[in-house]
């Protein structure tokens, strides 16, 4: 079964591997759901903007803050993302240049505290939230998503607002697999875009998640709203549910 059959799925934070103690997953009343983005469709941009649109959440001209650093603050992605969200209705997109040694956290802390809308892009999960919790900006984000900044995100950017993902010490060696935190403003474990691979990150992390364990797969093209109760909504496409269930993996 596919969270298609439902509309929503409203996750057990105990099953889903979240750590504890990281004041998340409680509900404020304040938070507005994030919307998520499976990304995978980088040569429609139309296609993109349309969703977009959706994510920003109607806002006339939403300021925007966007964080590049799944993807080391890649100047050409970031002139892409921009072009797309100001064609979404966005107003002002500011890159926050955040994967270095010495950014601007000054700076960088007031364009996030003035932000409509906080962007997250994709690349690589760790490195994105390596940097993060580098320039100590971890607690901060939770704060502002509690208090109703819309946030989101695609591909590893949608990834990095759940749970946990994987470290590998050595690459496809699952015996060297460890889990990391990520920002955890949605209590549950995401994969995005992963059909081509059978999902094997998604696989690996409910393995050292352990039995109970699930995760959500969003397919190329797939876009949910998600809070922190975990309540998840289709917005377009449906997302896949997965189950640790004894050690084996399966799709419910």
């Amino acid at each position: 079964m596919n969270g298609g059959d439902t509309g929503n799925d409203s996750v057990d934070r105990g099953s889903s591997g979240t750590a504890s103690g990281n004041g998340i997953g409680s509900g404020t009343g304040n938070e507005t759901p994030a919307i998520l983005l499976a990304g995978g469709r980088p040569r429609d941009p139309a296609y993109m903007a349309r969703l977009f649109a959706q994510a920003l959440g109607g806002t006339d001209k939403p300021r925007v803050a966007y964080i590049g650093t799944a993807n080391g603050d890649n100047a050409d992605f970031f002139l892409r993302m921009q072009s797309i969200l100001m064609e979404a209705g966005a107003g002002a997109v500011v890159q926050l240049l955040l994967a270095n040694e010495n950014p601007d956290l000054g700076a960088a802390i007031s364009t996030l505290k003035d932000a409509d809308v906080i962007f997250l892009a994709g690349g690589e999960v760790e490195d994105g939230m390596d940097w993060l919790k580098k320039h100590g900006l971890v607690a901060l984000l939770r704060e502002l998503y509690a208090a109703g900044t819309r946030f989101t995100g695609v591909s590893a950017g949608t990834i990095m607002m759940g749970s946990h993902w994987v470290h590998w010490d050595v690459p496809e060696d699952d015996s060297t697999s460890s889990l990391f935190d990520c920002l955890g403003i949605i209590p549950v474990l995401f994969d995005t875009h992963g059909e081509d691979e059978d999902w094997v990150e998604m696989k690996a992390a409910l393995k050292l998640l352990g039995d109970g364990a699930r995760g959500y797969g969003l397919p190329g093209g797939n876009m949910i709203s998600a809070d922190s109760r975990g309540k998840l909504t289709n917005l377009e496409g449906a997302y896949l549910i997965f189950a640790n269930e004894g050690g084996e993996i399966k799709i419910l």
